[in-house]
């Protein structure tokens, strides 16, 4: 995460600094400087987060209850998927997640983004089955995305399981 400054904007440590993409507008123009905190308002806390390919993959198998010999990390994560708040009979929010039911499938999911990114990480634990999407391009569908990839490997899982071949 970014540093706070005195400004309440964050500075990304000079080191990852050199490894941040740069980020885009819809129209392809670039926004900022690789690294460059963005944010929709100036509290600290607010800004644009980085992170890896890698460090979301390792959040999602956490999530997914997938890391040995971790049971309070399993706890907690299960403890975030857990609906709070009904806003229709498809859609539960979660503490951090929102919580979609899809005719048999329930996704769990997050999206985000500003004017430079658009991100999306989502799951359907019943299937242990997730997919990180890291755009640097504001404003692309990456929920939308996520969520068919998703929903078509999981349908093309249960057809082939069902009928007794592998998914591979």
């Amino acid at each position: 995460m970014p540093v706070p400054r005195p400004n309440a904007r964050g500075q990304i440590a000079p080191a990852l600094r050199q490894r941040a993409v740069q980020g885009y507008a819809v129209d392809g123009q670039p926004v900022g400087e690789p690294g460059n905190e963005q944010g929709t308002f100036n509290w600290p806390g607010t800004g644009q987060m980085y992170s890896s390919a890698r460090d979301l993959a390792v959040f999602l198998a956490a999530n997914l209850g997938a890391l040995p010999n971790n049971r309070p990390l399993q706890d907690a994560m299960a403890l975030a998927q857990q609906g709070v708040f009904t806003v229709n009979p498809r859609f539960t929010q979660a503490l951090g997640w929102q919580v979609v039911r899809n005719d048999d499938l329930t996704i769990v999911d997050k999206n985000g983004g500003l004017n430079n990114t658009s991100t999306y990480i989502g799951m359907i634990p019943q299937k242990r089955l997730g997919i990180v999407i890291l755009a640097n391009r504001g404003k692309e569908p990456a929920t939308r995305i996520g969520r068919q990839i998703m929903l078509a490997l999981a349908r093309s899982n249960v057809a082939a399981s069902d009928d007794g071949h592998s998914g591979n």
